[in-house]
């Protein structure tokens, strides 16, 4: 009978371990543990699942642990996983069948990266499964890759559909920051000895992740005009070149880089939602929303069809409906407002059945009523970073003011940091009569965050409104000086002081 050796590299697991080990207990022959120097219970757990642990002195080098690994396994198959990664258990069958042939191939295997606070979820393909042959080796210091051994091998490497789900990147920013810096030093060395476009790749990636904003565009960048790199990976980099321009407020920037993405690759949902956003950003509303509907359908048809690229970034179809009913109802589109809406009511049934108080509160959303107090509630626990534009939207023009406010309230003790929930809510107070507190929002964002160039034009108004004449000036030099690279807000600007000096004394 075929026998499948698992093969993994660990340090300090102890978190994540037992949950690889019982998804892959019952399909694999033998378990290959090399430690690199735990000190928690990462070999204890281990020895429960049987393993073969073996001790490997740490050298600053993935590829040379993995090898050792390899060059244990006794069994005719090698799977490889890491600690936070687990099999997914729809791919148990589909395992065994494919280890059950005698062919010379390996498995590209769908790699699932969940990522559910601080980005999108993503997928790639990379070689997991493939048999034992001791010309086979890793290479790479970090970010380690086999494919080219698998070829100079002679070996077929074929896309499979193993699912690999893998949590590790399931953490706090922080936590990323730490896994990112401790990734850079040695991706540095490999650079140094080899100009790959790959590890380029990587470098760039692990810059924006430690938002080193001028190494990540520079490593972007080389990438992507190398030819030699995959054409998917050298759209990703436009793609992420451009979200780092997008959020600098550099619009042409981002608009040529996710062009490039585009034309390199048309099945990148994500490129589409984020070319969508600059077209929002330049207030073009009918292309926002096609490359919206675009990125939504697109998405849909990748989780619902056979993954067949090798990277894909999904988006979480909840908050691209969110969006696009944004836009459709900026725009005055009834098709895609009603389009959206039903996208909507079909995601939460299918998750919560027919009885769904999500969708009864989305109802009173839509409609512009009053909501109970169970129905604010519920409101309060679905608004997430995803979707919280759409609500600011709805809550700005709902009638019910005195409802709003006390949502809004407590929605930004859920977002402290949110600048939107803070222009919402000094908006709802000067609507009170409440302007000094409306005031007081703003000059303390001002204060902690100056990234939002909206917020110096409200508090301008507001300044108008209370008479404050004396105190605009000072916002208008702000403004000059933290914005001066932005063409679009110094176009505002000149305007606003051509008006100011019509409407006050103050000398500008």
């Amino acid at each position: 009978m075929t026998k499948i050796s698992l093969c993994m590299i660990v340090k300090n697991e102890e978190k994540y371990l037992s949950e690889c080990l019982e998804s892959v207990k019952n399909i694999v022959d033998e378990i290959i543990i090399v430690d690199t120097g735990s000190t928690d219970n990462t070999i204890d757990i281990a020895k429960n699942y049987n393993a073969k642990v073996f001790h490997f002195d740490w050298i600053n080098d993935f590829s040379a642990a993995r090898n050792f690994s390899i060059s244990q396994a006794t069994g005719n198959w090698i799977l490889y996983l890491d600690a936070d990664e687990r099999l997914d258990a729809s791919s148990v069958s589909e395992l065994k069948r494919l280890t059950n042939q005698k062919q010379k191939t390996a498995y590209n295997c769908i790699v699932r990266n969940i990522d559910s606070t601080y980005g999108h979820d993503n997928s790639n393909r990379y070689p997991r499964l493939f048999p034992n042959n001791e010309g086979i080796k890793f290479e790479g210091k970090v970010h380690e890759q086999i494919s080219n051994s698998l070829l100079e091998n002679k070996i077929d490497l074929i896309n499979a559909n193993i699912i690999i789900v893998h949590i590790g990147y399931d953490i706090t920013l922080e936590e990323k920051k730490k896994k990112a810096e401790r990734n850079l030093t040695l991706l540095l060395q490999e650079f140094s000895i080899n100009k790959s476009p790959y590890i380029a790749y990587q470098l760039g990636l692990t810059y924006q992740i430690i938002n080193d904003v001028d190494n990540a565009l520079n490593y972007l960048r080389i990438a992507a005009e190398n030819v030699k790199l995959e054409r998917n990976l050298r759209a990703i980099c436009f793609t992420q070149m451009a979200f780092i321009n997008h959020q600098n407020h550099k619009v042409q920037e981002a608009e040529r880089n996710i062009l490039l993405s585009l034309k390199l690759d048309e099945r990148q949902p994500f490129s589409y939602y984020l070319a969508s956003k600059i077209s929002l950003r330049k207030n073009e509303l009918t292309l926002a929303e096609e490359k919206c509907k675009r990125a939504y359908l697109l998405n849909q048809d990748q989780l619902l069809k056979e993954f067949n690229q090798n990277q894909i970034i999904h988006l979480d179809p909840e908050e691209v409906i969110f969006y696009g009913i944004t836009l459709a109802l900026q725009n005055r589109n009834t098709p895609n407002y009603q389009f959206y809406q039903k996208e909507l009511y079909q995601l939460y049934t299918s998750h919560d059945g027919k009885n769904s108080l999500r969708a009864a509160a989305m109802q009173k959303v839509f409609l512009n009523s009053s909501f109970t107090i169970e129905e604010g509630e519920t409101l309060i626990k679905m608004i997430n970073q995803n979707n919280i534009g759409f609500f600011i939207f709805m809550f700005g023009n709902n009638p019910y003011k005195q409802q709003i406010l006390l949502l809004v309230e407590k929605l930004i003790k859920k977002f402290p940091e949110s600048v939107e929930v803070k222009k919402l809510l000094a908006k709802l107070l000067d609507e009170f009569g409440r302007l000094d507190e409306a005031i007081k929002i703003l000059e303390n964002v001002i204060v902690d965050d100056q990234k939002d160039p909206s917020i110096y034009f409200y508090l301008i108004t507001y300044y108008l409104k209370q008479g404050s004449q004396e105190k605009i000036k000072p916002v208008i030099a702000k403004l000059e000086k933290n914005f001066s690279n932005i063409p679009e807000v110094m176009t505002r600007v000149r305007t606003l002081k051509r008006k100011l000096l019509m409407l006050t004394t103050v000398p500008l």
